[in-house]
């Protein structure tokens, strides 16, 4: 058990966690939300060590221990991929070195001197067995080849990584390391689709706790039983993923929002009688009594509500049709042949999602496009009226270090005034001061924010955009997509996050081998055409989405795009119908055991709540020996089915633990 008590945190005068608490027990999948700067990494920071508190404790069991992943991982120089990952198994590797160590000394020795070695390296070895030892390397290839690592990259040096991929490595490392407790913050980012459904998979089956700090909804939803938010130093838990976490604090807003109004009318109505008889004797007990229950009142807490923000683009110019062609597209670099004789055309209002493996050639693809990689081959040819305005990853190059991030947006367009270029960066997350800060001084993750307002700004009706949603909480994403969704261009985007690709892609353009293969539909569409050629899959039911193992597709090694997909799931037995039939009995039975724990924990939570109200009437002993005897058998009675409650949710969270996670969704 991971435990946070009363743990308080002050940068300056603010307070940033005030007397928090907060248990993760193994087996946990916990969401950790809240708005840009509300503390979820503070809170990450501290419960693994790395944060002084100033006040409070944190404690973990004994034998237990802690795993945190930053984004600011830095490998060592000098190391290749495979020696940075893999070095976190040496003190593993070490016990099997001094295990045979000592048997060679016994070899040279006799009498109890033989015997006390051959017993300390038969502890060795045990130790070594237990920690998998036989199985390291094979153990580090899997870890690096889910997290997207190609074979060919295990031996290249890791300081020449991206600083993304040098932070997959940090997240690696943790893996490899097997702690109790995984703090993970933001672990998906820089990992495409197919990698962040085997993480996904994988911390499914993890044997220990995680706590996750994570933009991604889709993988939040599919992931965690439980939401914890942060807001104004404070903590709210709530049962389900990310999607129910929003359901239940409208509720739950709404609900606090009712008693702090009817608390309200009770404290002014109370406050009446006291300004008004204050000064008369005859009601001076009256008077202290109604003042006693004033100061007893309890503040009702409101968390503050997400904030509405809505984002338009500009309308967009008319646009001939086709807006593009591609004809016998060629791109490669050096030997990697990334793009042959590509031929699509591209219509008005269209939003294409571009999907593949890492390095498949989608943001090569979209430079071509935009006019910002020149091809070795073929053509790109804009019709007359086509407007692009283009986000790579590193357009924030073009901001000036000493122009604010308000003058960076007005220099797209001078005329717009500054309440609509504030509403704008509102979206973005810059608010009040911040966009008077200077572009020099911003993170790698703000100036890609402002880099993105400026594509925004630009009168184009065909956005080109590559991830434009790496930098942006889940609320900000929305905003995004709304305003993308309404916008009456034509879009062309890169995006791992599943939901923004379901909610606007109409086409899918699928990049591998060198090909484009052009799908109609969004990404869901696509996966089940993927598995219904594989043979896992007959059909589709209106609005079912494609479960998590099929995100699990690749092309063979080696093949090019439409020669059949290969399923990467860690299904048992064939891909026929059969096997289809039997996993997808285990998905339902799977579904129902977990709402019934959701519905468990949801009675469990009441039931301990009338317990709690009915200690308090015991406590204050009022009513008589009668009255009292029937709160002690009402309690019994509570806490009997209570505990009953948890028996039945321990019996599920245990058979949903051992449940295959690659066959059932």
């Amino acid at each position: 058990m991971l435990r946070l008590d009363s743990v308080t945190v002050q940068l300056g005068d603010r307070v940033i966690l005030d007397r928090v608490d907060l248990r993760l027990s193994e087996r946990d999948r916990t969401a950790l939300v809240g708005l840009n700067g509300a503390g979820k990494t503070t809170l990450l920071k501290a419960a693994a060590g790395l944060l002084s508190t100033d006040g409070g404790e944190i404690a973990v069991g004994k034998g237990q221990s802690m795993g945190y992943l930053s984004q600011e991982h830095l490998v060592s120089p000098g190391k290749t991929l495979w020696q940075e990952a893999s070095g976190v198994l040496d003190p593993i590797r070490a016990l099997e070195e001094r295990a045979n160590a000592l048997l060679a000394q016994a070899e040279e020795s006799d009498g109890a001197a033989r015997d006390k070695m051959l017993d300390q390296a038969e502890q060795l070895l045990e130790r070594f067995r237990r920690e998998d030892g036989w199985q390291l390397d094979a153990r580090c290839g899997r870890i690096l080849s889910g997290l997207g690592f190609r074979r060919e990259e295990w031996d290249l040096p890791a300081e020449e990584l991206s600083g993304g991929r040098q932070i997959v490595v940090g997240l690696a490392r943790l893996l490899l390391q097997r702690p109790t407790f995984l703090l993970l913050d933001e672990p998906t980012n820089h990992l495409d689709i197919e990698t962040r459904t085997w993480l996904m998979q994988e911390l499914k089956g993890w044997p220990g706790g995680v706590l996750v700090i994570s933009h991604d909804r889709d993988f939040l939803d599919r992931l965690c039983a439980r939401t914890v938010e942060i807001a104004r130093g404070r903590l709210w838990s709530y049962t389900g993923g990310y999607t129910s976490y929003v359901r239940q604090r409208d509720e739950a807003i709404a609900g606090l929002r009712a008693k702090a109004e009817a608390q309200a009318e009770e404290r002014a109505r109370l406050q009446a009688f006291v300004d008004r008889f204050r000064a008369k004797p005859t009601k001076a007990a009256q008077v202290q009594s109604r003042v006693r229950m004033i100061e007893k009142m309890e503040p009702i807490v409101v968390p503050d509500p997400l904030p509405k923000v809505r984002l338009r683009f500009p309308e967009p110019p008319p646009a001939a049709s086709p807006m593009l062609e591609l004809r016998d597209l060629a791109k490669s670099y050096g030997v990697k042949r990334v793009l042959e004789e590509v031929d699509a055309s591209v219509y008005p209002g269209e939003r294409i999602l571009l999907v593949g493996p890492n390095g498949a050639g989608k943001s090569t693809l979209l430079g071509v496009l935009a006019g910002h990689v020149r091809p070795d081959a073929g053509v790109v040819q804009e019709l007359p009226g086509t407007r692009a305005a283009y986000f790579a990853q590193d357009q924030a190059k073009e901001l000036g270090d000493d122009e604010t991030v308000l003058s960076a947006l007005a220099r797209i367009d001078p005329l717009l005034g500054e309440a609509r270029l504030r509403a704008v960066l509102g979206a973005l997350l810059f608010t009040g001061d911040d966009v008077k800060k200077p572009c020099g001084v911003l993170s790698g993750g703000e100036k890609s924010r402002v880099a993105l307002g400026r594509v925004l700004l630009r009168r184009a009706n065909l956005l080109l955009l590559d991830e434009p949603t790496n930098h942006l909480d889940i609320h900000s994403k929305e905003v995004l997509a709304e305003a993308l969704e309404a916008y009456a261009g034509t879009v062309i985007f890169v995006s791992h996050d599943r939901e923004f690709a379901n909610r606007l892609a109409t086409h899918v353009w699928e990049v591998g081998g060198g090909r484009v293969q052009v799908h109609r539909g969004d990404l869901d569409d696509f996966l089940w055409g993927k598995a219904m050629a594989a043979g896992i899959a007959t059909r589709r039911a209106p609005g079912e989405t494609a479960p998590d193992h099929w995100l699990l597709v690749g092309l063979p090694e080696g093949a090019e795009a439409g020669e059949g997909p290969k399923i990467a799931a860690r299904s048992a037995g064939d891909a026929g119908r059969g096997a289809w039939k039997d996993r997808k009995k285990r998905s339902a039975d799977r579904r129902r055991m977990e709402r019934r724990a959701e519905e468990l924990m949801v009675e469990i939570e009441r039931l301990e709540a009338r317990v709690e109200a009915l200690d308090a009437e015991l406590a204050a002993g009022e009513g008589g020996w009668e009255k009292l005897a029937t709160v002690v058998e009402e309690r019994t009675r509570v806490a009997a089915k209570a505990a009953d409650g948890w028996a039945e949710w321990e019996a599920l969270d245990a058979a949903l633990g051992t449940s295959d996670p690659a066959e059932v969704s």
